[in-house]
C-alpha cells in the first residue's frame, strides 16, 4: 500500500478487514450450526368426535402414524381429506394410521365428517390444540399441518400445506 494517499490506503485497509469479518462469521456459522432438536409427541388430551377425552399418545401405539391438523373453514384442508381419507381406507396394515386434530367446534367437525363420510378417528380442539400444533414444530401456525411420527414418537416428517398424493408417497418412502 506504499505510494497510495491515506485515503485510498484506508478504504483498502477497511474493505479487507470486512471481507476477514464476513469469513470469520461465515466460519462460524458453519462450524456451531447444529441439527434442530427432535420433537416428540407426549400425552395430550383432546375430544374425539364423541365428545369423549382422548390421548394422542395413547393412539400412537408405538406405530409410524400420520397426524393431520386441520379445520373445516380452511380450503386446502378440506381439499385433502378426501386423499387422506382414502389413504385411510385402502392402506396395508403396515402403513401408518391416520389421526385428524380439527381445531374447530365440535358439531361443525361433526357436520363435515359426516358429509365427506371420513373413516379414520378425529380429535376436535381449539386453542389447546393450536398449542400442540406449535409444540409439535408449527411455529407460525398455519393450516392445514401434517406430521409423521415413527415409532419412537419423534417427528420424521412435516408439511405446513396441503398433502397430495407425492407427500404420501415420500412418507412411505421413509419408513
Amino acid at each position: 500500500m506504499k505510494g497510495l494517499n491515506p485515503k485510498k490506503r484506508t478504504l483498502k485497509l477497511l474493505g479487507l478487514l470486512t471481507l476477514i469479518s464476513i469469513g470469520f462469521i461465515y466460519l462460524v456459522n458453519t462450524i456451531y450450526e447444529t441439527e434442530p432438536e427432535p420433537i416428540f409427541i407426549e400425552s395430550f388430551i383432546l375430544k374425539d368426535l364423541n365428545g369423549d377425552q382422548s390421548d394422542l399418545i395413547e393412539m400412537h401405539q408405538s406405530k409410524f402414524l400420520i397426524i393431520n391438523f386441520w379445520a373445516t373453514w380452511c380450503a386446502p384442508c378440506r381439499k385433502e381429506m378426501p386423499l387422506l381419507n382414502n389413504y385411510h381406507l385402502t392402506k396395508s396394515e403396515d402403513y401408518p394410521n391416520v389421526i385428524g386434530i380439527a381445531i374447530d367446534e365440535l358439531d361443525q367437525v361433526n357436520n363435515f365428517v359426516a358429509e365427506l363420510g371420513i373413516d379414520f378417528p378425529i380429535l376436535v380442539g381449539q386453542s389447546e390444540a393450536y398449542d400442540l400444533m406449535e409444540s409439535l414444530g408449527n411455529s407460525i401456525l398455519t393450516l392445514p399441518y401434517t406430521i409423521l411420527v415413527n415409532q419412537e414418537g419423534m417427528i420424521v416428517w412435516s408439511k405446513n400445506t396441503e398433502i397430495k398424493t407425492e407427500d404420501l408417497e415420500q412418507i412411505l418412502s421413509l419408513l
